[in-house]
């Protein structure tokens, strides 16, 4: 498992990004369906927070609520939401529009409807460079050809005169990091960036994310379902299920220790490849409804420790030991349950 590459001074600085309180609802045919339910999150410089969950958990929710980037049939509630120190929530459009690309990023789940299929990528890129920094056409493009250079394109002055179409995956997922990463901004939100892709180029791509990260100082929230990515990536964790925040840890704490049932079972569907022959341990059930939700805790139709306290009453986010919070009746787990977790 990774090391901690956070700085030592991010447990005392103020955060770079901050959310309190989110809640964020849509209206339908057959009632408001609550996908992001009381949401807080924070993340410093340099660190990397990975946000986990299964589909339907609230994930990309999250990430297009951070970029103001919700439809306007969403229906949003926060405490605050603060960049920099500067409260996201009073700004409009225009200003949020401005800090898009410049500095707060975001790195799409499908490139291929990401992308502008009629345009050639080195046109888009320049027109994302001049959208906020005034310059030479000319200097646009060069400046648009060594971004794809920088994230590894072959013959990036080649790559930046095709179509989408005529690109791989690989490439198109390259040239979405591009854009996102040309205007060096301070958070980048990355929503599942390796989704549909092979082994290698998967392995490529968190590479590149996490050198570039390194080299600049982002902060990133990456959004995944897989663990394993989880592993390689996080120096914190964030556990959506339902649209709510059941855990959050230190990446080297949850994965020894989970506080939470949701995340022993999303740990347990994990394939173990140091133990060959060993049986995943998938989780029953599937994610519920978001316009009919169990009561009390919405995990327990699905939980093997579930009592009648989780079926009446909701737990909240609770403070544990090393900065980590659970939403469990019983966290500690291994301490209230008699290590049978």
């Amino acid at each position: 498992m990774k090391q901690m590459t956070i700085s030592k001074q991010a447990g005392v600085a103020a955060p770079l990004f901050s959310v309190e309180n989110l809640s964020v609802s849509f209206s339908t045919d057959s009632g408001p369906l609550l996908a992001l339910d009381d949401v807080s999150l924070s993340i410093h410089p340099g660190e990397t927070l990975a946000v986990v969950g299964e589909s339907g958990s609230g994930k990309s929710v999250l990430s297009l609520a951070i970029m103001g980037l919700l439809p306007p049939t969403a229906k949003v509630s926060v405490g605050h939401m603060r960049y920099d120190g500067r409260d996201l929530a009073g700004l409009d459009k225009t200003a949020r529009r401005d800090m898009r690309g410049k500095e707060m990023a975001m790195i799409f789940q499908e490139p291929s409807t990401a992308l502008n299929p009629v345009k050639r990528i080195g046109d888009q890129l320049v027109e994302a460079i001049l959208l906020h920094e005034p310059m030479p056409k000319a200097t646009a493009k060069t400046r648009a050809v060594e971004a794809l250079a920088a994230t590894g394109i072959p013959s990036p002055e080649i790559r930046a005169r095709a179509y989408p179409h005529e690109l791989s995956g690989g490439m198109r997922q390259r040239a979405l990091i591009a854009m996102a990463l040309i205007h060096r901004p301070r958070l980048l939100i990355a929503d599942e960036p390796t989704t549909a892709l092979d082994v290698t180029v998967q392995a490529q791509i968190l590479d590149l994310i996490r050198d570039l990260g390194r080299e600049t100082g982002t902060a990133t929230i990456f959004i995944t379902h897989d663990m394993g990515v989880v592993a390689e990536m996080a120096d914190r964790v964030a556990v959506l299920y339902a649209g709510r925040m059941v855990e959050t840890a230190r990446a080297s704490d949850l994965f020894t220790s989970p506080e939470h049932p949701y995340t022993l079972g999303l740990l347990g569907s994990m394939p173990q490849l140091n133990q060959r022959g060993a049986p995943m341990l998938p989780i029953s059930g599937t994610v519920p409804d978001l316009r009919r939700m169990p009561s009390g805790c919405h995990f327990h139709p699905r939980c093997p420790f579930a009592q009648a306290r989780c079926v009446e009453e909701r737990p909240g986010l609770r403070a544990l030991d090393r900065g980590r919070r659970s939403a469990c009746h019983f966290a500690p787990l291994l301490e209230t349950l008699g290590g049978q977790a």
